[in-house]
């Protein structure tokens, strides 16, 4: 009877929701750096081009009316040259594994893998994408922004001048038992991107509209009017200006050339409602373009405040104060309940070589992945099965009792999670003096050679039964 309830359980808990591991965010909204959003960073097409350096020029007033020049110029690397448009979908991709981790860290350190970047760009793993990807991080790593009054701070409200890289990278593999290889990748921000990051100069952007466009002069206009609008529904730019800002070559020199270049980009915005209109105006020597921005677009990408009970406001309060931002930690409780946000609240304590607790505490709530904890977090005498209850207490009959469940998807969440962690995540379960626990509170050994057992009793090395080795290629 208990064991058919647990199954009723979980089989209403799968169908409220079943969370996957790299799957995109329910929500697709993240937030950005606004510098690195507005500097000439990415060619809205890379054939054919063949500029070893982009540059452009600005002058703005300040609100007490001084006259700042700007000027940035970003210089490619010798191998990789200028950052293009595959580049661009990478480091919107970049930012989405930054914004599922809980944020930047201070360390500016960002530990993935390709495979999680090829899930969030919708790519598979065939053909050359693993290269591609790997290409296009060593092309944004090894070219440099020289930022003339142009990078603003936000803790001091002024423009700097800056020269830096946006990040490096570093790339391995770990070898495990059986021949296996897990990559797990590193890269570190510049220090002015993590600082501008953290002291809030950001905006938010929808990586599923992004991803979805398919002109790269569409998602450069995105992005670049999305970013100049500042909170606006409008936004006016001299053509010759927006040319320097796509970038698009110099040898477009005239307003006609630059129009018909961008007319593509335009009518795939209007179409998607993005923008209402664009108009362009003569105004003096200059011709400039009006975007107007769809008020229903922004309206519908605009957070909703979360309604709380007191034990749910309890619940994120908690959240908060591991760091976890205040609108995320109400998504949090709202969408998962207060109940499954304190059980990782309470296991937080007893995990090793957590370094982000606010990325930790996100991660395992939304995908429910096992935890380990002390022996006395664990119930006693755990649930079996029905057919164990009965039947006498004989190795043979325990292993066909544990088939059977394996065979009935019991353990196929756990499975599939323990696969597909990254390997920081992971390693943590290997070998673990503590059991690892699931949510329905089945209890874990995982061995050096990826071998997954399940107690059946005490945490006790002779109460461990074998249940299936894991299949961790695919997170490499």
């Amino acid at each position: 009877m208990g064991s058919a309830r647990k199954q009723e359980k979980r089989s209403t808990a799968a169908e409220v929701e079943d969370l996957k591991l790299f799957e995109l965010e329910k929500s697709p909204i993240i937030n950005v750096e606004i510098n690195l959003e507005l500097i000439p960073l990415f060619l809205y097409k890379a054939r054919g081009r063949s500029e070893e350096s982009l540059e452009a020029t600005n002058v703005i007033r300040t609100p007490d009316g001084q006259r700042i020049e700007q000027y940035v110029k970003v210089v490619g690397g010798r191998e990789y040259g200028i950052p293009g448009p595959m580049d661009r979908d990478v480091h919107v991709a970049i930012m989405k594994l930054v914004h599922r981790a809980g944020g930047l860290p201070p360390d500016g350190v960002v530990s993935f893998s390709l495979y999680e970047l090829l899930k969030v760009l919708g790519k598979n793993r065939g053909g050359n994408n693993y290269e591609k990807v790997r290409e296009s991080l060593d092309r944004v790593a090894d070219c440099v922004i020289y930022a003339q009054n142009a990078f603003y701070d936000n803790e001091t409200e002024q423009f700097r001048t800056h020269r830096f890289t946006p990040w490096s990278v570093h790339f391995a593999s770990t070898k495990q038992g059986q021949g296996r290889s897990t990559e797990r990748h590193v890269l570190k921000f510049h220090e002015i991107l993590v600082r501008s990051y953290n002291s809030g100069y950001l905006k938010m952007l929808d990586t599923d509209f992004f991803f979805s466009l398919k002109s790269p002069m569409a998602k450069s206009l995105y992005q670049l009017v999305d970013a100049k609008r500042r909170g606006k529904l409008s936004w006016t730019v001299g053509v010759q200006q927006l040319r320097q800002l796509i970038p698009m070559p110099e040898s477009y020199r005239y307003d006609s050339k630059i129009r018909e270049k961008v007319e593509p980009g335009l009518k795939e915005l209007k179409r998607r409602g993005f923008l209402e209109r664009a108009d362009y105006e003569q105004r003096g020597e200059d011709q400039v373009i009006c975007f107007r921005i769809s008020r229903g677009f922004v309206e519908a990408r605009e957070r909703p405040q979360v309604s709380l009970s007191s034990r749910e406001r309890g619940a994120a309060d908690a959240l908060v104060r591991h760091g976890v931002a205040a609108q995320k930690a109400e998504k949090l409780v709202s969408e998962n309940g207060a109940g499954h946000c304190r059980r990782y609240l309470d296991a937080l304590p007893h995990q090793t070589g957590v370094t982000n607790p606010a990325g930790w505490l996100i991660r395992y709530i939304e995908n429910a992945w096992p935890v380990t904890l002390p022996d006395e977090a664990a119930p006693q005498e755990p649930e079996i099965s029905s057919i164990h209850e009965a039947a006498p207490p004989d190795e043979e009959h325990v292993r066909r009792a544990l088939k059977q469940r394996l065979e009935a998807g019991e353990f196929a969440k756990t499975i599939a999670d323990l696969e597909a962690l990254p390997y920081d995540q992971y390693s943590r379960f290997v070998a673990a003096s503590a059991p690892i626990v699931d949510a329905e509170e089945n209890r874990y050994y995982l061995s050096f050679e990826g071998d997954l057992y399940v107690y059946l009793g005490s945490p006790e090395p002779e109460n461990r039964f074998f249940l299936c080795s894991l299949e961790r290629e695919a997170a490499g």
